[in-house]
């Protein structure tokens, strides 16, 4: 049996939601950022991993071709400003997800050519908006938000940022290796992982029915956000935004 570390987010729930009843996998569900910890710990064997700590070298490399990007708007990593972005000084930053931590260092300073300070902060959109000039939201928090009026002056959707900026596709975590598996177990890995996107996506309509996550979103929002919005397969597209993501977040000092 092996095990999966995975965040409990909405836009995971195809990749994993129907190995979980296989008795093939074993889960622990955590944020985004603790997943490196556990992976360098060898608490779990293979990890749904921000891109970003992979391209720091966490890890023995990318596990099959699953993985959560988008091509353009993704909805659920967003920041709001109260200002126009070029007069951001403050970033009140969720730090669940550092692959959107740095995403927006090099969005900030690429496009709009501002290096803001970054600051730690829970998820609260209107409190971080009283504390600092922009707020980085990520994950359930983000979409909920995305649904309900906007409440900033400027709101920029990361992925689309991303797209705008280079044309091309974003992918924001995929699955890690720990470190000491076979080329067998990896191989093996590789065809579960695979697999069990593939599944998951063919039975999305109940995978959405069955949900544990705690969301305010309807389940019909949820369906239409996972089939619209997120991407669950590394394609050349994909790859070569991991590889300009790699250049672009090395020259700007974030690797």
């Amino acid at each position: 049996m092996f095990t999966l570390g995975v965040v409990s987010y909405l836009n995971a729930l195809p990749l994993y939601r129907t190995l979980e009843s296989s008795g093939k996998v074993k889960l622990i569900p955590v944020v985004p950022s603790k997943l490196a910890e556990l992976l360098d710990a060898g608490k779990v064997d293979v990890a749904m991993m921000p891109i970003i700590d992979h391209l720091r070298g966490v890890g023995d490399g990318i596990v099959g071709n699953a993985c959560i990007g988008a091509t353009g708007a993704v909805r659920s990593v967003r920041m709001h400003a109260n200002v126009a972005p070029e007069q951001i000084r403050t970033v009140a930053a969720d730090t669940s997800s550092h692959t959107s931590v740095a995403l927006l260092h090099v969005l900030l300073k690429d496009l709009y050519g501002i290096e803001p300070e970054f600051i730690d902060h829970k998820p609260d959109l209107d409190q971080m908006l009283q504390t600092c000039d922009a707020a980085l939201i990520i994950g359930d928090t983000a979409l909920e938000i995305a649904e309900s009026p906007l409440k900033s002056t400027f709101m920029l959707d990361l992925a689309e940022g991303w797209q705008q900026l280079t044309g091309l596709s974003f992918v924001f975590a995929a699955w890690i290796a720990r470190k000491g598996l076979s080329a067998s177990q990896k191989e093996e890995l590789a065809a579960l992982l695979n697999s069990g996107r593939d599944d998951g996506l063919a039975n999305l309509k109940q995978v959405v029915e069955e949900n544990i996550i705690p969301t305010a979103m309807s389940k019909t929002q949820i369906e239409d956000y996972l089939r619209h919005s997120i991407e669950f397969t590394i394609t050349p597209a994909h790859q070569a935004g991991i590889t300009e993501f790699q250049r672009r977040a090395s020259l700007h000092g974030l690797v």
